[in-house]
């Protein structure tokens, strides 16, 4: 019997001219030092969502797994021209983009990379003794700085630049910098509870794609995770014949966002590409579920990047949420 949906081949032109599939793969394993059972169980689910229509990857130096990536798509015996490679870097690298490009040129060993992004705007410094110490917002190299030097990246091996976990506050600071390149790409926190309703059309108005991480809402210890459990979502589902993820990412796509869902389960992965058309009533319903249901920014919960002022002031990764641009001097939230 043949799948009820079809595999959404959808595409998106980015501001190089690039094209961008609409779905792709999220690797995130959990850890940045995968055992050698995650890494085979890897190597194998990724051979199994190339075969089954993916032509985007999704993956960053943090995750520990490039090598695994470029290993699988050179196995996979489809043409590397057809697959779109996305990475980042992290925040150690922000003083020298073109050694981390060399660094993940190596790793994934497929003689390029489609899109290579600044992981975070804010940067590390390793001290002597191998700690890491987050730099603050006008601590050098600032992300403007950075994004500088990463314009000097585009070429053969580099075929696209672009960032991650940007706001309106981090891209208008690049525009405002005189930056020669725009970013192709920005890759930000987006599902039903943080929908980047005001985020998503800026950008593009500036030519700027925006990629969606989280687009079914995460899993944390002790946190249930209604985007799976809601009547909203599953009433959707039930229309439509089709799993309650699916709901939330066809929502996405069809807000011109590309989505990079991860699974197990290599039925899921399958089942993940197979969009359906929500109406007019069920997007809107969506869009607005973030005030009807609840508002959550992911990252609060995400402790290894959490931390605090002795005044109890919030930090993520040594920067503010004012800082990040995700809320206002008064606290309120930015969409």
């Amino acid at each position: 019997m043949s799948p009820k949906h079809p595999i959404c081949t959808k595409t998106f032109t980015l501001n190089n001219g690039q094209e961008i599939p609409a779905v792709g793969l999220g690797t995130w394993l959990g850890s940045t030092s995968p055992s050698p059972s995650q890494a085979t169980e890897l190597h194998a689910s990724l051979l199994k969502a190339l075969s089954n229509g993916y032509r985007l990857i999704d993956t960053a130096q943090y995750y520990g797994i490039e090598s695994i990536i470029g290993s699988a798509i050179l196995a996979s015996g489809i043409p590397r021209s057809e697959i779109t490679v996305v990475t980042k870097f992290w925040g150690e690298w922000h003083h020298d983009p073109a050694s981390a490009l060399e660094k993940s040129l190596s790793s994934l060993g497929l003689g390029y990379i489609d899109i290579f992004l600044m992981h975070w705007p804010n940067a590390i410094r390793i001290e002597k003794d191998g700690r890491e110490t987050n730099l603050g917002i006008d601590e050098s190299p600032t992300f403007l700085e950075t994004w500088k030097m990463m314009e000097g990246l585009v070429g053969p091996s580099c075929r696209g630049i672009g960032v991650s976990n940007f706001t309106e506050k981090t891209l208008q600071a690049l525009i405002d910098g005189g930056a020669k390149i725009l970013p192709c790409v920005n890759q930000v926190e987006l599902h039903a509870f943080n929908p980047n309703l005001k985020l998503v059309p800026w950008s593009k108005e500036r030519g700027i794609h925006t990629m969606s991480w989280s687009t079914l809402g995460g899993f944390y210890p002790g946190v249930e995770n209604e985007i799976f459990t809601h009547p909203l979502f599953k009433s959707i589902a039930a229309a439509h014949d089709c799993a309650v993820s699916v709901v939330s990412l066809s929502w996405a796509v069809q807000r011109g966002i590309t989505i990079i869902p991860k699974s197990n389960s290599d039925a899921r992965v399958a089942e993940n590409i197979r969009l359906v058309d929500l109406s007019e009533d069920e997007m809107e319903k969506m869009n607005n579920a973030h005030k009807t249901i609840k508002q959550i920014h992911l990252v609060d919960w995400i402790t290894a990047i959490r931390g605090k002022r002795e005044d109890g002031t919030q930090l993520v990764m040594g920067w503010t949420k004012e800082d990040f641009g995700w809320e206002d001097k008064e606290g309120n939230w930015l969409p």
